[in-house]
């Protein structure tokens, strides 16, 4: 038994002294052939710290539309921009009077880091340099937009045409000009826009290009007095719908998307481009001139150019893309202003001229029209 102990000890005492020169703990790790040597046990690998967003602890602020667009623009802008960003949105919702009013009262210090406006706001803040120029580098999708969509400092998200609403059960072949907004073969069956709107604008000016002359307007007006009794003259979608679905009205000047949606409706009216051409209707996004969260506006923005967005805005809203890569199935592309041939037959207003003209052209039409 002790002969039995004595080699257990000294086996184990052989084995310790292996197990040093091994691992490099004494003098005979440096004497040791350098194909003995075990692999050094690797450090515990150090926790990374989780990379920081552009957009961590800030606070993007954007002034949009309420009801069908504030849940477009929360599904498809918002929800990927935070996980991109890792910014938080708020949303300020309402119409573009409040916020082009904002615009320049807050110009030194906006509260607001992207607005949406209208075509003509966004000219005319442009004119006046109170956003901030457009940024082809900072928005990638600029340089996809239609040409009519780069308006001034400003990005055009979403195309409509005003142009003629007309009923399919009272119309045996469709109207194809302005001029019949006064002919004879439509006589009492007319519904124009009041005034002032941005469709009875667009009626005016396209009547009169109709007639030979796009500022002729008092053209325009003495064709249209001539053409009275009108059975409508409302800017009341519901009451439009209603009239073309009684059959009390034949045709009337509308933006495309509200037709359509008529048209979901059961509603027997269609939509047509006049050949003098349809006048553009453009929503855009705008960057407040002293925004401090600038960098993030243009993220936000350019979301709103995807192809997600972009469909989306067409499916439900039937307002067309800017965006010229977005594609969409054929039974919603027959519903939008879609791709470069409905692109061609808009016709983009000077909206300057008009603005500058707007109020003696309503009191013209209370006068010729109204009374």
């Amino acid at each position: 038994m002790k002969k039995r102990i004595s080699c257990l000890v000294a086996l184990s005492l052989a084995g310790t002294l292996l197990l040093s020169a091994c691992g490099g703990g004494g003098t005979a790790s440096s004497k040791a052939p350098e194909a003995s040597k075990a692999p050094e046990a690797s450090a515990p690998a150090e926790s990374k710290a989780p990379e920081t967003k552009i957009g961590e602890g800030r606070t993007l602020v954007v002034g949009v539309w309420g009801a069908e667009q504030e849940t477009l623009v929360r599904e498809h802008v918002v929800k990927p921009f935070e996980e991109e960003t890792g910014a938080k949105v708020e949303l300020i919702l309402g119409g573009t009077g409040d916020r082009y009013s904002k615009l320049y009262a807050e110009v030194d210090n906006p509260s607001m880091d992207v607005m949406y406006l209208n075509m003509a706001q966004t000219e005319q803040a442009t004119r006046d340099g109170v956003i901030l120029p457009a940024d082809p580098e900072g928005v990638k999708c600029y340089n996809d937009l239609y040409d009519i969509a780069k308006c001034g400092d400003g990005y055009g998200v979403a195309l409509m045409a005003t142009g003629l609403m007309y009923n399919t059960e009272l119309c045996e072949t469709p109207p194809d000009s302005w001029a019949d907004l006064v002919s004879d073969e439509y006589a009492g069956l007319v519904c124009p826009y009041t005034m002032p709107s941005s469709q009875g604008n667009a009626t005016l000016v396209m009547l009169a290009t109709a007639l030979g002359d796009p500022k002729n307007i008092d053209a325009a007006l003495e064709a249209l007095a001539a053409a009275k009794p009108f059975p409508l003259i409302t800017e009341g979608i519901p009451e439009r719908n209603q009239a073309f679905l009684d059959g009390e009205v034949a045709i009337g000047p509308q933006i495309n998307g509200y037709v359509y949606s008529a048209a979901d409706e059961g509603i027997p009216v269609d939509f047509v481009y006049p050949k003098e051409g349809a006048a553009l209707t453009m929503n855009c996004a705008v960057i407040p001139k002293n925004s401090k969260n600038a960098d993030l506006a243009k993220i936000f923005i350019n979301y709103h150019l995807s192809q997600a967005c972009q469909e989306g805005y067409a499916e439900v809203l039937k307002y067309g893309p800017t965006n010229s890569t977005v594609t969409l199935p054929d039974d919603l592309a027959a519903k939008v202003v879609y791709g470069p041939d409905d692109v061609a037959k808009l016709v983009a207003l000077d909206n300057q001229w008009v603005s500058e003209n707007e109020a003696s052209w309503t009191e013209k039409w209370n006068t010729m029209i109204l009374d």
